[in-house]
């Protein structure tokens, strides 16, 4: 049940962009921010820098890739479903309330919106904080500058109320409980690992201590092409892999870094194909246990990599997404996954480790799946 401000301010969002409606339709003209956008201001503030009173976040510094991401989310039914989400159910009609390309242009309008850098509001450890955001700094940047490859945000940009509002979010499976939301379910995952609102406070407490990026959003993404993506003028790649600390053995590198002379290619996720046809398609026979499955996305990941003129000892970066099995009460099996993976990467013959990265998820797009395997592959000229 909505509270009384909360009701009222929804019927007041849905009073402004009725009565703008008509208007944005009927004139050859397309009216231009912010007179076509300015129900978005009754909620988050005439500068965008959020209201906290009402759960509205800050969109001014939000990167406009993810703006655009986040109204998918609501239209597509990953974000503002769930009945604790009173916030996001708000959200959610004025986002289906948008048209594909009026989404594009709120994303822009929202990038030009510039106001005062965000306030701290929550006590932590600080120095626990950064120790435990190291795992988070893997897509978020090890200054919480965001990484749009990696999808993940730009942090230092964000109210930190609203920061550990969301982390709770996921922790408690009020958000990135959709299937099919593929970050969202990384983040969930991701979310898990804080354990307590304690270190959820400590975590925000240290990002709302760094200092956001002076730099644009468009130089971040053009310096990022020019470095992976773009032909540079020297002959041959140079993949530096860097170790895990103290004499690890574990087989992931910790980092891995790539200069110029290279092509990125980010290969698609990879599923398993099923082990034995001939049995019944929703038996566990049909696809395997994790071992088998992942065997098989590696097989079928080697098949695709040879058509690209590629191989394993190319890949820099791996994204790893494992159901619970049923037959292990529901938790992934991940030393069957590393069963499989280790046949193919640090072995006598491809000693070559990415960087990587694994979560549990709750499934995929087909029954019975346990595993896929996503990947960033560096490939010399």
């Amino acid at each position: 049940m909505m509270s009384g401000l909360r009701l009222s301010r929804h019927f007041v969002d849905c009073a402004v962009l009725l009565c703008l409606a008509p208007l944005a339709g009927a004139a050859d003209k397309p009216l231009v921010p912010p007179e076509k956008f300015v129900y978005c201001t009754v909620c988050h503030g005439a500068d965008l820098k959020g209201n906290r009173n009402i759960e509205a976040p800050r969109l001014s510094g939000m990167e406009p890739w993810y703006v655009v991401r986040q109204l998918e989310a609501f239209t597509k039914g990953w974000r503002g479903t769930h009945d604790a989400d009173l916030a996001g159910i708000e959200m959610r009609p004025m986002a289906q309330a948008l048209a594909e390309n009026d989404i594009e242009e709120v994303s822009r309008y929202v990038r030009n919106v510039k106001s005062a850098a965000p306030e701290s509001t929550i006590d932590g450890d600080r120095n626990r904080g950064h120790a435990l955001y190291q795992s988070c700094s893997a897509c978020h940047g090890a200054g919480g500058e965001g990484n749009e490859v990696l999808g993940g945000p730009a942090l230092t940009t964000q109210n930190d109320w609203y920061l550990a509002t969301q982390l709770k979010n996921y922790r408690n499976n009020v958000r990135g409980h959709a299937a099919d939301d593929t970050y969202g379910q990384q983040m969930k995952a991701a979310a898990q690992l804080l354990g307590d609102d304690a270190a959820i406070m400590d975590v925000v407490a240290y990002l709302s201590s760094l200092q956001p990026k002076e730099e644009s959003q468009d130089m971040k993404k053009t310096a990022l092409l020019s470095s992976l993506l773009l032909t540079a003028s020297v002959a041959n790649a140079d993949v530096t892999r860097h170790p895990l600390p103290n004499n690890s053995t574990f087989p992931i590198a910790q980092a891995v870094e790539v200069t110029a002379g290279t092509t990125i290619i980010w290969h698609s996720g990879t599923v398993p194909g099923p082990a034995n046809p001939d049995a019944d398609r929703n038996s566990r026979e049909y696809y395997g246990d994790t071992e088998t499955q992942a065997l098989n996305v590696f097989k079928r990941m080697e098949a695709s990599f040879e058509k690209l003129g590629v191989g394993f000892g190319d890949v820099v970066k791996m994204q790893v997404f494992l159901v619970g099995d049923p037959e292990l009460g529901g938790k992934m099996d991940f030393d069957g996954f590393m069963k499989a993976y280790t046949k193919y990467f640090g072995t006598k013959e491809q000693p070559n480790l990415p960087a990587r990265s694994a979560f549990q998820i709750a499934g995929l797009a087909g029954d019975g799946m346990l595993v896929e395997v996503e990947v960033v592959i560096a490939r010399p000229k």
